[in-house]
């Protein structure tokens, strides 16, 4: 109860806080109104709830690395956007959180906005994101949804003394949560109608994507993280365009675990499901992936690879899987030094000495 509180005093003040960037048309019949129900159809979403990798376990845990992205597709709060077709103008807004669930078991939202006769477009999504955040709201051509780029604190954090030469001119951002948006174009509302209902579906306009390598020495690991460039920072929603200039990477942890499909003794994997606003359609967008391992004694060590390629195989294409097989590269963690540097201070933050550097290349 108390969330849901908390949830409606954040859209009544955002709410608010708008009121005078609205250019609102005078409401020359009270009595009319548009009922909005909204259709969150999950199952378009078929790279988060359809391709799970389920010969994947996890050490230490029976947790599935997909059950954070899937809660993301269950909002409680939409907040409905109405635009002018002709100027581009945001003319009113409201939010909805009454849902029933339809014969299909989707959830729909319901919600009633009174407005006049007209042509309007209407755009709706999620308002309960706390990472994707979404802004320049007053056009819809220029609403933008995106995450915010990550503080040098927490590059020293994943990076540590090298943070600042590494990824000084890297654009990092935090991953995007799931945003559901709906589109409906040009919606008549005639000067005899008394209420009509605008159905509509909304699906996400974020990527899922499963992460996979394998790993030689998982005993000396300690933790692990990857960072993945050139990919989409943000996304124009009320067009459903993902901005490509300047590119964008995102960071996120990875997990040790075992994939028990894999031939041979070894099954040891680092993974990861991540979320992106999308990978940038270009061949030579750089898509690199750095690895950035701390073993059992502190140190931190990087290795890169290139994914264009993965990213056009068969695997990625139907399933977004993101498989970095054995026979293209793999991590080698060596058993770190018996005597560590006294002066290392462990975690994310080694010294620079610490660090060692290998780079592979992927031939598919």
């Amino acid at each position: 109860m108390t969330k849901q509180i908390v949830r409606i005093l954040l859209a009544a003040t955002i709410l608010c806080g708008t009121f005078n960037a609205c250019h609102r048309r005078p409401l020359e019949e009270p009595s009319s109104a548009v009922r909005i129900a909204i259709k969150v159809d999950v199952k378009t979403v078929t790279n988060v709830n359809a391709n799970i990798r389920t010969s994947v376990k996890l050490y230490g845990t029976n947790t599935s690395l997909w059950e954070e992205k899937l809660s993301q597709l269950d909002p409680d709060l939409m907040r409905v956007l109405v635009y002018d077709p002709q100027t581009d103008k945001l003319l009113t807004q409201s939010f909805i959180s009454s849902t029933e669930i339809d014969e299909g078991g989707n959830k729909v939202f319901m919600g009633s906005l009174g407005i006049s006769h007209g042509d309007y477009n209407f755009l709706v999504y999620n308002f309960d994101t706390p990472t994707t955040q979404v802004t320049q709201e007053n056009t819809e051509s220029t609403i933008l949804a995106y995450t915010d780029e990550v503080s040098d604190a927490v590059k020293a954090k994943y990076f540590g003394t090298k943070a600042e030469e590494d990824y000084e001119n890297v654009n990092i951002h935090y991953e995007p949560e799931h945003l559901l948006v709906a589109n409906e174009k040009n919606v008549r509302i005639s000067p005899h109608d008394t209420l009509v209902v605008v159905r509509t579906e909304a699906s996400t306009v974020v990527d899922t994507y499963y992460l996979q390598v394998r790993v030689k020495g998982m005993q000396f690991a300690s933790s692990a993280t990857a960072v993945i460039s050139g990919l989409s920072p943000s996304n124009h929603i009320g067009f459903n365009l993902r901005t490509v200039d300047p590119s964008a990477a995102v960071v996120f942890d990875m997990q040790k675990g075992q994939d028990l499909s894999l031939e041979g003794e070894n099954k040891d994997i680092l993974c990861a499901v991540f979320n992106t606003f999308g990978k940038i359609e270009d061949i030579s967008s750089d898509l690199i992936v750095t690895f950035n391992v701390v073993d059992t004694e502190g140190n931190l060590r990087q290795y890169s690879a290139n994914l264009d390629t993965v990213f056009q195989t068969e695997e990625a294409i139907l399933y977004h899987w993101l498989i970095i097989d054995e026979s293209y590269f793999i991590i080698d963690i060596p058993d770190p030094q018996p005597n560590p540097n006294p002066g290392g201070n462990g975690g994310f933050q080694p010294q620079v000495d610490d660090w060692e550097e290998e780079e592979g290349t992927m031939i598919l």
